[in-house]
């Protein structure tokens, strides 16, 4: 799943945003030191919200909507400054893109494509970009999420037509899968995928009235829906976002009405529980979070204006916040 916020093992926090004018900035901070910014790209170039990916030998990628609709990857090697390359040409990309990097460095992205297509991105290292129309003309509404299992099967979600939720699987060297998880008048916010050790899916979109719904994948069986929260829980305009703990315990964060923030989480074989990270008028839109081996979940969010909030929350404490821009 994509995110604009990573944990490495060491500690560091790498976090991408959009910035003041619609440029491209990249926070990062280590441990025992404050935050430090420096602008990736300038105004305009950043249309809607990067995803962001660290390699294990510090190499980071950033992907984001550029300017005309363009999609923009943006790369940078320890101790060196970032370099840029258009992925996709003008009027290619209309919605933030999702991005997931496999092991051996091969990257997937999906974007609702013009025409409210679905296209699929690979780009391998040392190698261009290739892109695949995955579903046509009016078959999604808001950005679709991907992720890509250790076989290389790609699973994407979508909101597709009259507001149903679509689930797309791909095998390398074969075609697409497409499976209806929800239909009509179900989804009405941007879907946010994971997968658990087991190989189960789960999705979680905002529903009717402002509910938020968690879709689960049975083995052998259909998708099977349930409320995590609402009605009026969660705004449409922010995707939540998921974490799925190798214990099988599940953390979303969503957005909710009024600027607020709220974590949601279940331990295995229970129900689910909630706690407001921030207040009213804190959290607007692009909610993205990261849980660490220790328990400690990390937290950005787009509050008023271009603001951008860093929550942190440790097992038993609360949820102090620092403004990075």
């Amino acid at each position: 799943m994509a995110s604009s916020i990573v944990v490495r093992p060491d500690g560091q926090v790498d976090v991408a945003a959009r910035g003041p004018g619609s440029t491209l900035v990249y926070h990062w901070t280590t441990p025992g030191a404050g935050w430090r910014s420096t602008q990736i790209a300038a105004e305009g170039a950043a249309i809607s919200a990067p995803s962001i990916f660290v390699h294990a030998d510090g190499r980071i990628d950033v992907v984001a909507q550029g300017q005309g609709n363009t999609i923009m990857h943006y790369s940078a090697a320890p101790g060196s400054g970032w370099d840029s390359a258009q992925i996709a040409g003008p009027g290619t990309a209309y919605s933030t893109p999702s991005m997931f990097v496999r092991p051996h460095g091969e990257a997937h992205i999906v974007v609702r494509g013009p025409d409210f297509s679905l296209v699929h991105y690979r780009g391998t290292p040392g190698s261009g970009w290739h892109g695949t129309q995955v579903a046509g003309t009016g078959r999604i509404g808001y950005a679709p999420s991907i992720i890509v299992r250790p076989d290389g099967q790609a699973d994407i979600v979508a909101q597709g037509p009259e507001s149903s939720l679509v689930y797309y699987r791909g095998a390398p060297g074969c075609g697409w899968d497409i499976t209806q998880v929800a239909g009509a008048r179900t989804t009405f916010s941007a879907p946010s995928i994971v997968v658990r050790p087991d190989g189960q899916a789960d999705i979680v979109a905002a529903g009717p009235n402002g509910t938020l719904v968690h879709h689960r994948a049975i083995r052998g069986s259909a998708w099977r829906s349930g409320q995590i929260a609402g009605p009026d829980a969660v705004v449409s305009t922010s995707a939540p976002s998921m974490v799925m703990r190798p214990d099988g315990r599940a953390d979303v964060l969503a957005a909710g009405p009024g600027g607020t923030l709220t974590h949601h989480w279940t331990p295995p074989g229970s129900g689910w529980h909630s706690v407001q990270v921030a207040a009213a008028a804190q959290a607007f839109a692009g909610t993205w979070m990261v849980v660490r081996p220790d328990g400690q979940v990390d937290v950005v969010a787009h509050g008023p204006g271009s603001t951008l909030m860093y929550y942190r929350g440790t097992p038993g404490s609360g949820w102090p916040g620092t403004r990075l821009q």
